[in-house]
């Protein structure tokens, strides 16, 4: 199967621009976008930048836009015609690669308190009910395209700390001993929230943990 990609490219200054570099390559039917950029890497351009990890939908590292979609580059399986760019609203290092840390580094400056998110010890102390929510939560990738499709500007001069500053926020708030250090946060970040579903569509894992997340921070956590 031949595919043409036009992967975008950033500037010396890692500043997305209007440059695309095309590449024509056979590969096979079954084969991801992750596995495509490889390629590319090993034999065609060895200067294009991507990030991935484990290469088997767990990691969240290599989510990408391919044709105006955000999706993780292992699990996306090749079209005949690809656009691919970096995920959109995230702060750039360079050609297809986001500064991920910077995300996180954001979210933590509008809520110092989710430094202390959860200790392994305190789980005993949860109950069944809210270490089963704890759990489903934490199966979060942190892949960002949620925060990249967010309709508001996450950590931007809104302040909202995005979807998954939300993940985070209930990922303490599931424990009663920790919430009420946060009860400003939530209330500031779900009246920001739009509710819209738009990160809960794009998430890659089979729940839905940014509902969930929302439910557990508008109602707060049982013991």
């Amino acid at each position: 199967m031949k595919v043409k990609c036009d992967v975008q490219r950033s500037d010396q200054e890692g500043r997305v621009g209007e440059r695309y570099s095309t590449y024509i390559l056979e590969v096979e039917p079954t084969e991801t976008v992750l596995g495509v950029l490889m390629k590319i890497h090993r034999t065609m351009d060895p200067s294009l930048a991507f990030r991935f990890a484990c290469g088997v939908v767990k990691c969240g590292e290599c989510a990408v836009e391919v044709n105006g979609s955000p999706c993780l580059a292992c699990e996306e399986v090749v079209k005949e015609e690809m656009r691919i760019r970096p995920l959109p609203k995230l702060p750039l290092v360079k050609d297809l690669v986001v500064d991920r840390k910077r995300v996180f580094d954001q979210i933590f400056r509008h809520i110092p308190q989710l430094f202390c998110i959860a200790e392994g010890a305190e789980l005993r102390d949860l109950g069944a009910d809210n270490i089963d929510k704890f759990i489903q939560i934490t199966r979060c990738f942190e892949c960002l395209m949620c925060q990249s499709v967010c309709p508001l500007d996450p950590c931007g001069e809104e302040g909202f700390v995005g979807p998954l500053g939300l993940v985070w926020l209930a990922q303490m708030a599931v424990n009663p001993k920790k919430r009420f250090l946060i009860e400003q946060e939530i209330d500031a970040s779900l009246k920001k929230c739009l509710r819209c579903g738009t990160c809960s569509e794009v998430c890659p894992c089979p729940d839905d943990i940014i509902g969930l997340a929302i439910s557990i921070l508008e109602e707060g956590s049982s013991e």
